[in-house]
């Protein structure tokens, strides 16, 4: 049986950040636009594609992201909720002017004083102020996994908003709000490359999951890290990876120490260190002996018992 590892909201938040990183988003508000990020309960929004209306439910706490042009011309919404839908929305102000007769027609679209129900400030602000009279929808789409809704999120802003207005994402800032919960650890996380990450994500773990291309299993693993390799050991009876010979891939996550959080996912690219390398086996099973220190037995007992019972993993992480 699968174990499965539980998205919470800080993982959310994490995940968040790490775009934030890979898109390389500086913090304040940006040149062109703002990306918001904030936590919302019992949340609503109303909209209209075409004549057909939609109304969204969040009544669990949901993480709210908006990415708002200043003129608002273009935007994206993301409503990340823990239990599934997860939704990402892509919006302009105007009908666009090539289709039908060439002009707004009233009867698609609703008044923004009518459509929205969301309590993000920066987004009343621009309704009230008169400066997002109508709204038109590009796309929607839902997501069951949370994190891949995040993803998708900045999928749509890249495509919908900012391709829109041929601008690049170190023109857009984001600005989290008070009530999302957002902290140095955030922050940090934001500006540190996959590669720094991934360093500060092995300081600050214990385990690894890790799931091979040989299973489905996502499999918590203590680990030894060493010159931007991991060992990962398959051979006590509490951590066995189905059909570890055979392995040549695998997806690893991260998780912050002392927070149950997701801080950073990758692919790796796995190495087999069986009994034929007897040299090598010996090398890193004493690092990992030393790891482990609950394991009973002299350094030479415990690696000659793991090397007629398994093999050691190499995974070198791919950036």
């Amino acid at each position: 049986m699968a174990l499965r590892k539980v998205v919470g909201i800080s993982d959310v938040r994490l995940h968040v950040a790490r775009n934030l990183a890979d898109y390389e988003v500086p913090k304040g508000p940006g040149e062109i636009g703002t990306l918001s990020i904030g936590l919302e309960r019992n949340l609503t929004r109303t909209f209209k594609a075409h004549w057909t209306g939609f109304k969204l439910l969040f009544p669990k706490p949901t993480i709210l992201l908006s990415a708002i042009l200043s003129d608002g011309t273009f935007w994206s919404e993301g409503y990340i909720s823990l239990q599934p839908p997860s939704w990402v929305l892509a919006f302009r102000r105007d009908p666009h002017k090539d289709r039908g007769s060439g002009g707004p027609r009233p009867d698609d679209k609703l008044g923004l004083e009518a459509s929205i129900e969301t309590s993000l400030a920066q987004r009343h602000k621009l309704i009230d102020s008169g400066q997002i009279p109508h709204e038109e929808l590009i796309r929607m789409e839902d997501f069951d996994d949370p994190l891949e809704a995040v993803d998708e999120f900045f999928n749509y802003t890249a495509w919908y908003v900012l391709r829109a207005v041929d601008a690049e994402w170190d023109q857009l800032g984001y600005v989290p709000e008070r009530s999302a919960g957002w902290g140095a650890d955030e922050d940090r996380l934001a500006t540190l490359p996959i590669g720094p990450a991934i360093e500060e994500g092995l300081k600050k773990s214990d385990i690894i999951w890790v799931t091979p291309d040989t299973s489905n299993l996502s499999l918590p693993c203590w680990f030894v890290y060493r010159n931007g390799k991991i060992f990962v050991l398959s051979a006590e009876p509490q951590q066995i990876v189905p059909d570890a010979r055979n392995v040549r891939e695998a997806k690893v996550s991260l998780r912050w120490k002392g927070r149950d959080a997701r801080l950073v996912d990758f692919d790796a690219s796995v190495r087999v260190i069986g009994p034929e390398n007897q040299a090598e086996f010996h090398e890193i099973g004493a690092l990992l002996v030393a790891k482990r220190q609950s394991v009973s037995g002299t350094v030479e007992d415990i690696i000659a018992r793991w090397m007629s019972a398994g093999v050691i993993l190499e995974l070198t992480p791919r950036l």
